[in-house]
């Protein structure tokens, strides 16, 4: 719990990447009330006031998490480990069943999502497993096949929900954590010469949309008027909107619904930016995007021990993957997959892991010396 040096210790903050985070918090509920708006007088869904209530909830994530020190979170990884695990099976249980996947547990709008909670679960498991492994241990394939078996149990259970994109989302992880940790390159490229022989067995246990977003990704011309429709009505957004976009509240792809309405806010969110912004707005998000990773890596070669410099990989790793992989998909270089962009998408469950993971991106910078 915080104690009384809360207050000195966030004196040594890091307030450029507070500054950053600040500002995608504030585009994120000005544009997700405009991918809402629907014109003048009209009624509309209130999704920003509840990201409004879910960053206030996460700030306080926030600040709890930067307060204590993350050495001593880290002695209770195989707690979060354990309980994310057992989350995951609880929603394949009991969870609520939204378009025909089983994602969230709760009720109405207080909804949580497991997978998203995994992925920082998953990061903080690493990291304490391999910071209790010596140089010479870090380098063994045992240690290796360790790892990847910690990241494949909840990988498995992600996909079985389905979600692909969530699931997707902790290879990275574990290959950025294993990679700082010393781990042989031979057994890098051996993993993912695994990874790419259980690829066929994948798309054969892949759900018939999931197969369709990819193949409409390689020729989105192949089904324009159904699986190929949002990515080829996310590509007009971003086209039309130009060097400075049409201004706020006017993209007509959203305001006409062309865009898809059920997902705008969430998925494809950079999609409203870039058509009402144009390519300033786009690069302003790039840019914030850029400062947290920067500032990311800065505190994870700062860091005090390994085990700090290991929970900042991974962080960097999940958000900067989130990062690609949306904005790739809005514009065409990857795959329709549901992975929505970090503070910026509307979504409780990883707005609340997003900023947890950046309080303790704050707690290793703010601990990076001995005082």
């Amino acid at each position: 719990m915080p104690t009384n040096r809360t207050f000195p210790l966030f004196k040594r903050m890091d307030w450029v990447l507070f500054a950053a985070m600040a500002a995608l918090a504030v585009m994120s509920i000005s544009f997700i009330y405009s991918a809402s708006y629907r014109g003048p007088g009209q009624p509309m869904p209130q999704f920003y006031r509840q990201q409004l209530f879910w960053f206030a909830v996460g700030l306080a994530f926030y600040i709890a998490v930067a307060a204590v020190d993350y050495r001593l979170i880290c002695q209770w990884a195989t707690v979060w480990y354990v309980l994310a695990i057992l989350s995951l099976v609880l929603v394949l249980v009991i969870g609520v069943k939204v378009y025909g996947a089983r994602r969230w547990l709760g009720w109405g709008r207080m909804g949580i999502q497991p997978a998203e909670v995994a992925k920082l679960a998953v990061i903080i498991g690493l990291a304490y497993y391999l910071f209790h492994r010596t140089t010479e241990q870090r380098r063994r394939w045992n240690t290796v096949l360790g790892a990847v078996t910690l990241m494949g149990v909840p990988l498995v259970l992600i996909l079985v929900e389905p979600d692909l994109g969530s699931a997707l989302t902790l290879v990275p992880i574990v290959f950025g954590m294993l990679f700082v940790a010393g781990a042989r390159g031979k057994h890098l490229a051996l993993v993912a010469l695994m990874g790419l022989c259980l690829t066929p067995v994948a798309w054969w246990h892949m759900k018939k949309y999931q197969r369709e977003r990819l193949t409409v990704f390689l020729n989105p011309n192949r089904d324009p008027l159904g699986a190929g429709w949002n990515l080829n009505q996310s590509l007009i957004a971003v086209g039309s909107g130009g060097v400075t976009g049409k201004g706020y509240l006017q993209g007509t792809q959203n305001l006409l619904g062309y865009l898809p309405r059920t997902v705008t806010p969430n998925d494809f969110l950079f999609s409203v930016i870039a058509e009402e912004k144009g390519f300033a707005g786009g690069a302003c998000v790039v840019g914030l995007y850029a400062v947290v990773v920067w500032r990311g890596l800065r505190i994870a070669a700062d860091a005090r021990d390994r085990l700090g410099a290991l929970l900042a990989t991974g962080i960097v790793g999940m958000l900067f993957f989130h990062v690609f992989v949306n904005i790739g998909m809005t514009i065409g270089l990857m795959p329709v997959t549901g992975v929505p962009l970090p503070l910026l998408s509307y979504g409780g469950s990883f707005v609340l892991v997003s900023m947890t993971a950046l309080g303790l991106l704050q707690n290793i910078w703010i601990h990076r010396r001995n005082y």
